[in-house]
């Protein structure tokens, strides 16, 4: 995780906006068993398995659009806290606009006191992520990704699309070592 290449610094002043046009991109869920969950998903639900990082027991998995429609992190996987429970990780929302949108809908997070969670950065900061809890406590997320990283999965998804469906067994999909 890249958090130096976070940067949220709008004044509160700059809050009035037009609301952009959001959408539900993905979930994540906390699995026990990361081999398991790839496979009842890529099995049993049809899914593609997109990239997989054995360093940190987590793996992405598609219908085949986009880079991920769920991602599965392994409990425990690693030290970082939203890791250390089994269900529900979070649920990200997508919006149209650009990084300084995303700081104008986190800066309105917490003028409306929000509860916050964290600001990361993913993808060698090529992805940008404002995480944060509703009032039942369901965790939540607003981000961006520079064109850069858009191409960049497009490409895994063509190459998982271009694989067989059957592989064989044990095949664990792309690997990738962090």
């Amino acid at each position: 995780m890249d958090r130096s290449a976070v940067k949220f610094n709008r004044p509160i002043e700059a809050l009035s906006m037009n609301e952009p046009k959001k959408w539900i991109n993905h979930v994540v869920f906390n699995v026990h068993n990361l081999d398991a969950a790839v496979k009842f998903y890529t099995e049993v639900v049809g899914m593609k398995l997109i990239t997989r990082f054995d360093d940190r027991k987590m793996a992405f998995v598609s219908f085949g659009e986009r880079h991920h429609d769920i991602g599965l992190f392994e409990v425990g996987g690693t030290p970082e806290h939203d890791r250390q429970w089994h269900g529900f990780n979070h649920l990200a929302m997508e919006y149209e606009g650009g990084p300084d949108v995303l700081d104008t809908l986190h800066q309105r997070l917490v003028e409306r006191g929000a509860k916050m969670d964290n600001l990361e950065g993913h993808a060698g900061g090529r992805h940008k992520s404002v995480y944060f809890f509703d009032p039942d406590g369901n965790r939540l997320e607003f981000y961006w990704e520079n064109p850069d990283w858009r191409r960049e999965a497009a490409g895994m998804v063509r190459a998982a699309n271009a694989t067989s469906g059957n592989a064989p067994e044990g095949d664990r999909g792309p690997v990738k070592k962090t």
